[in-house]
């Protein structure tokens, strides 16, 4: 059955603890993971730190894979959201609003890709920080509109910054419906602060289409340095007897350009 390589980052604007804007050092980190999928977070910048220009788009030409963005943030020529990179084919991408009352604009961006025979749907995201905010998000993402009706057709993978850090109730609520992965492989490390981490911030989900096989939390002295998080990356395998045809099973969407279907966000 297929093998996978994925991670999830969240690149902090690709300034690093250091206060320096480097693109091409968030790539280099990007490059060591080895993964076959990356979904990123806080990509992008609109408050000045960094110059203006398509991060995702330079992250993506400078690591070989393909690029899709979601900017939930935008002023003038800024932008600031979610990305997913990919070295696998992308049949289509789509973008969903998990933003709570007045707080700051959160998202989530799906990308369905082909894996040999497999199409699976990969979820990147990134939550709010106050309680209430989480728990509203969480119940949008496992929601009929995006978690649920994505689980019946294609195996799913959900990554990123969750802002989450003990076993409370919101990530209890996740985990009655997903698999923590590093959790169900004892694999639990902390992310943040990238130089003295203690907080489990960043995470991958699966459903039970996936064996988890291996998670690891990529602690080295570039890592610490290029962001305030640590990458997290975890090896998968599709579990099951037949690998179905994409496009041709019960419920399949059709597929589309990913470019298209960003700029219907």
């Amino acid at each position: 059955m297929p093998r996978i390589t994925v991670a999830t980052y969240n690149v902090h604007g690709c300034v690093g603890t250091d206060r320096r804007f480097d693109l091409p050092r968030v790539a280099e980190v990007i490059r060591s993971l080895h993964a076959d999928v990356v979904a990123l977070q806080e990509v992008g910048d609109v408050r000045g730190r960094g110059p203006a220009g398509d991060y995702a788009a330079e992250l993506a030409h400078r690591t070989g894979m393909t690029a899709i963005y979601q900017p939930t943030m935008l002023r003038g020529e800024r932008a600031y959201g979610n990305a997913i990179l990919s070295r696998f084919p992308v049949q289509s991408s789509r973008s969903y609003d998990l933003t709570w009352g007045r707080r700051e604009p959160r998202g989530c961006i799906r990308a369905d890709l082909l894996v040999g025979n497999w199409r699976i749907h990969v979820f990147g995201l990134h939550l709010g920080l106050a309680r209430r905010e989480q728990r509203a998000q969480a119940g949008m993402l496992l929601g009929a509109d995006i978690l649920r009706g994505a689980a019946i057709d294609w195996p799913i993978v959900v990554m990123g910054d969750f802002n989450f850090w003990f076993p409370g109730p919101i990530a209890r609520m996740v985990r009655r419906h997903l698999i923590d992965v590093a959790s169900v492989l004892s694999s639990a490390q902390p992310t943040y602060p990238s130089r003295l981490p203690f907080l489990r911030l960043d995470r991958i989900y699966v459903d039970e289409a996936w064996r988890p096989l291996r998670a690891r939390v990529v602690r080295t002295p570039l890592t610490e340095l290029a962001s305030d998080h640590l990458p997290l990356v975890a090896s998968l395998e599709l579990v099951g007897e037949t690998a179905p045809t994409p496009g041709t099973e019960e419920g399949a969407v059709e597929t589309e350009d990913p470019a298209a279907a960003n700029e219907k966000q």
